[in-house]
């Protein structure tokens, strides 16, 4: 296939029943294709049917408060909202926001907020050029099929100057080195594996200056799984934000968690990937 970020032939690599990973073998980056076809709309209709776990209100505070002390508190897009966590987060830190949304889920939560939503893509709204202060995409870029353009785009709608965040998985992580094929992450609904250097890169191909890519976390709940899990598992949302909490609640748990996040940054091989990118 053809590589989704620079375009040259990727090669079949690894694969599972439902998804085939093609490894590009001129920037690197790691391209997913499921083995059946299922249309956007309905592959996210139900995302945001069941209770939503409570927002990472500490994590998401710590984000817009490094923001705030370059760009000030001014006007936000979040692409690909949600329900409305991170949007919540900032509308309380007063912000002026707008959110993208394709599930129509996520859309009935995201206008409870007051922000001003879109329901679509990005590109299908069409904002002015240059007209927001920051910018978050937080886990998106894996499940696109064009990365290049949909962060082409982002850099257009920021201002000069103004900030985009960017989240994603880290190919490069531990827990993928350890589980391969059968990590969690790995499924059919994500078309995209960034790693440290294939997001930099990225990020700096269509403009963004003073890019700062960092790993963080470990996936605990892959670990605890193990290996005995195939075809990657499922994702327990609940049981995710109930193991945040235990942690924010232990200091002792808290220091460990700083820790272990200082060295898996240091060594590029957090689970997840956080960038900050400067127009």
């Amino acid at each position: 296939m053809t590589c989704r970020i620079c375009g040259a032939r990727a090669t079949a690599w690894k694969g599972r029943d439902d998804v085939t990973l093609y490894l590009c073998g001129c920037c690197g980056f790691v391209s997913g294709q499921a083995s059946s076809y299922v249309p956007a709309d309905e592959r996210y209709e139900g995302y945001y049917r069941q209770p939503v776990p409570p927002a990472p209100a500490g994590r998401y505070g710590e984000w817009l408060a490094r923001a705030e002390a370059e760009v000030g508190s001014g006007r936000l897009l979040e692409v690909g909202a949600g329900s409305g966590g991170f949007v919540r987060a900032a509308l309380a830190r007063g912000w002026k926001v707008d959110a993208t949304e394709v599930s129509d889920s996520g859309l009935e939560m995201l206008r409870e907020t007051g922000a001003r939503v879109f329901a679509g893509d990005v590109e299908a709204a069409q904002y002015p050029e240059g007209v927001f202060d920051l910018v978050v995409s937080l886990e998106v870029l894996e499940h696109l099929p064009a990365p290049l353009r949909h962060l082409q785009e982002l850099w257009r709608i920021t201002r000069p100057g103004g900030l985009l965040l960017v989240t994603t998985p880290n190919f490069n992580g531990l827990s993928r080195w350890w589980l391969g094929i059968q990590w969690r992450v790995i499924d059919a609904e994500h078309l995209g594996y960034f790693t440290p250097i294939t997001l930099s890169e990225a990020l700096h191909q269509v403009g963004y200056k003073r890019v700062r890519v960092k790993s963080r976390s470990l996936d605990v709940l892959s670990w605890r799984r193990g290996t005995r899990v195939t075809g990657g598992g499922v994702f327990d949302p609940h049981a995710s934000a109930e193991l945040r909490d235990t942690v924010e609640a232990s200091k002792a748990l808290r220091v460990g968690k700083t820790v272990v996040n200082a060295f898996l940054g240091l060594a590029g091989v957090g689970d997840s990937l956080l960038a900050w990118a400067q127009r």
